[in-house]
């Protein structure tokens, strides 16, 4: 009523973050999808993003892919979210549920853009498993061209990158 929108949004996030810490994973995630359209409205759209992260992590949790994909679509409509890293991220975590690519759902949830997101969330990316034990899907095709890759390219930069790659010790 006193137009104090920050300080609720505020509120509504520590909420957020404990039905989550609680596992109330199906409150959790009408409370985030709230908290996302009133950032949404007062366009703090970064935040948005994030806040979409969070959901897709809760829904997957819940074993929910249909859910996850369709909080992903319904973000397209805002503003800069297409082309943002946020966006790639999401399409590549969907991508390895969906074809039960462990290691790629692992790759994408141990990248800095979901490991420093609030601790909450943080521990829901670390600990997403996919169902169906993990194996991996893909094609032979995909795995030959990867290993003809690197060496088709075969660039000097490269091999002192791949040199060094691991550190100096």
């Amino acid at each position: 009523n006193e137009e104090r929108l920050r300080q609720a949004l505020e509120m509504l996030g520590k909420a957020s973050r404990l039905l989550v810490r609680g596992r109330r994973l199906d409150e959790a995630a009408l409370s985030l999808q709230k908290e996302k359209s009133i950032y949404k409205e007062i366009e703090n759209y970064p935040t948005c993003y994030k806040k979409t992260i969070a959901q897709v992590l809760v829904h997957l949790h819940r074993n929910d892919y249909v859910a996850a994909e369709r909080c992903v679509r319904e973000s397209y409509s805002i503003p800069g979210f297409n082309g943002s890293e946020d966006c790639a991220a999401l399409e590549q975590l969907l991508e390895g549920y969906d074809q039960q690519d462990q290691d790629q759902v692992s790759e994408v949830c141990n990248s800095p853009l979901f490991k420093y997101m609030d601790n909450d969330y943080a521990k829901l990316g670390l600990t997403l498993v996919v169902p169906g034990g993990g194996i991996k899907k893909k094609s032979p095709n995909a795995a030959q061209d990867k290993a003809r890759g690197p060496a088709a390219v075969g660039s000097h930069a490269d091999e002192e990158e791949d040199e060094y790659s691991g550190g100096l010790c």
